[in-house]
């Protein structure tokens, strides 16, 4: 069975879409809408892939919104979590994608540094490599021994590329922290569940990581397409 994999339409969608098919899934486009459309699609996905995008609407997370934060959509914020509740629900499998692992977060109580450079200047002084400026910066992280992601790619340390001002503050229920730059910054996430073997989300974009013989300027980062040939893997049992 080739499973249908959900991607919420975002930026750069076609990265996404070529990730999954070369990795075994077939994708559907899913488009922002009400709750009738939440319903509709989960019936028709065998997994939820939440894409990298703009900053959430921080009186989600009950604060006042930054100055730095911009390129809110509301509607999309709610359809997004909307779906991964939904998901959550259906033990179905969910990668989170940069702006994903936000949404799983503020959609079960967590909340987000809007500005990283500004809320946290002095524990984060190296904080350009993270900064959103159209260029892949690449930077170590530490991963927990004995999580899903660290059996997945059989690493305690990745080089992962960041492209992003906000990150993961206080953790959302459930969830369990898996991975952390030398700075301190959560790179990744996973809800350990007996019931769902995938729901993990990270701050990088392996999208844009994963082998592409065609386009060697990448590099090679096994670890990126091990996770999202696990990723369909989940969605295909």
């Amino acid at each position: 069975m080739t499973p249908k994999i959900g991607i919420v339409e975002a930026y750069k969608f076609e990265n996404y879409k070529k990730a999954i098919e070369r990795h075994g899934g077939q994708v559907k486009k899913l488009l922002i809408g009400g709750e009738q459309a939440v319903n509709r699609y989960i019936d028709q996905i065998d997994g939820l892939l939440l894409p990298g995008g703009g900053d959430i609407d921080p009186d989600i997370f009950r604060e006042e919104q930054h100055c730095k934060t911009e390129n809110i959509n509301r509607a999309k914020d709610e359809f997004e979590m909307s779906l991964f509740k939904k998901a959550m629900k259906k033990d179905m499998p969910v990668f989170g994608i940069c702006r994903g692992i936000q949404i799983m977060n503020v959609a079960i109580d967590g909340s987000l540094y809007q500005h990283i450079p500004e809320h946290l200047p002095l524990q984060f002084p190296d904080f350009p490599k993270h900064k959103a400026n159209g260029v892949d910066e690449m930077h170590d992280i530490k991963i927990k021994t004995g999580s899903l992601l660290n059996e997945i790619i059989d690493e305690s340390v990745a080089e992962v590329n960041s492209s992003h001002h906000q990150a993961v503050k206080v953790i959302g229920k459930g969830l369990v922290v898996t991975a952390q730059s030398e700075d301190g910054i959560i790179e990744a996430m996973e809800y350990p569940s007996k019931s769902n073997p995938f729901v993990i989300g990270v701050q990088s974009h392996p999208e844009r990581m994963w082998i592409d013989k065609n386009r060697p300027e990448l590099g090679l980062h096994e670890h990126a397409e091990k996770l999202f040939k696990a990723f369909i893997n989940a969605a295909t049992t």
